[in-house]
C-alpha cells in the first residue's frame, strides 16, 4: 500500500479519497487516519457515507460524497440531485460532482437556480479530467464555476501518459487564468504517480502563493502500487 504518513509528512494539504470497492474495515482506517493527522476531508461514494459519518460526527472532518454526471440532461441532473440531498441526510458535509467539459454550462445552467436552497451550509465542488480540458477553455469554466458559487474545483488527472499528458502544461494553463479575487479551492487527484503532487506544488507557489493554503490532493489509502 502507499505509505500515507510518509505521504503527509512529505507533502501539505493531503485529503482521503476511499475507492468505490471499500468495505466497512477500509472506511474505519481511512476515518482513523485523517483523526490521528489531522486531515479535514474525505471523499467517498454516496453508499459509504453512512458507515462513515458515525465516526467522524463532530470531528471536524468533512465528508464529501461523490457523484459523476452522465450528461447534462434533465433526467439525470434531477436523480443526482435527489442523491445529494440523501447523503446530506446521512451526514454528508457536501458533495463533488465530475462531469464531462462539454457539460458543463448546461449543468450549472440547470444547478444554479436551486444551489442556495440544496447545498445550504453545504459545500459544492465541481470535478473534471484536466487532459480534456484545452488551454483556451479555462475562462468559461472558470465563469460557470463563479456563477454556480462553487466552493472548489477538482482535476482529476484519469490517465498518466507521463510526458504525453502534459501534466504541467495544463495546470500551467490553469493557473494562468486563476484570479486573485477567485474565492474557490482547487484540488488535485493524480493517482500513484506523486511526483505530479510536487510539480503542482512548484507550480502554486512560482505562480500563485496565495493560493497555496486552498489546495488539496486527494490520495487513497488502499492503493497498491
Amino acid at each position: 500500500m502507499i505509505d500515507v504518513d510518509n505521504i503527509l509528512e512529505v507533502f501539505s494539504g493531503g485529503a482521503l479519497w476511499c475507492g468505490a470497492g471499500d468495505d466497512a474495515t477500509d472506511l474505519a482506517q481511512a476515518a482513523s487516519i485523517a483523526l490521528e493527522r489531522g486531515i479535514n476531508t474525505i471523499s467517498v461514494v454516496p453508499g459509504a457515507v453512512g458507515i462513515l459519518w458515525p465516526w467522524l460526527e463532530n470531528k471536524n472532518v468533512r465528508i464529501l460524497a461523490r457523484f459523476y454526471l452522465k450528461s447534462a440532461d434533465v433526467a439525470n441532473i434531477s436523480d443526482m440531485v435527489e442523491s445529494i440531498n440523501q447523503t446530506f441526510k446521512q451526514g454528508a458535509d457536501g458533495a463533488q460532482i465530475f462531469v464531462d467539459v462539454r457539460d458543463l454550462d448546461g449543468f450549472v445552467s440547470q444547478l444554479y437556480l436551486i444551489r442556495d436552497d440544496l447545498f445550504f451550509n453545504k459545500t459544492l465542488f465541481v470535478g473534471m479530467n484536466i487532459s480534456e480540458i484545452g488551454p483556451f477553455d479555462w475562462p468559461r469554466i472558470y465563469a460557470a464555476l463563479n456563477k454556480l458559487r462553487a466552493t472548489g474545483l477538482i482535476l482529476a488527472m484519469v490517465r498518466d501518459d507521463g510526458n504525453a499528458s502534459d501534466f504541467v502544461g495544463r495546470v500551467y494553463a490553469a493557473l494562468n487564468d486563476w484570479k486573485t479575487d477567485f474565492d474557490m479551492e482547487l484540488d488535485f487527484i493524480v493517482g500513484k504517480n506523486l511526483s505530479r503532487i510536487e510539480q503542482v506544488q512548484r507550480l502554486i507557489q512560482s505562480m500563485c502563493p496565495e493560493l497555496a493554503s486552498r489546495v488539496r490532493f486527494f490520495i487513497n489509502p488502499q492503493t497498491r502500487g
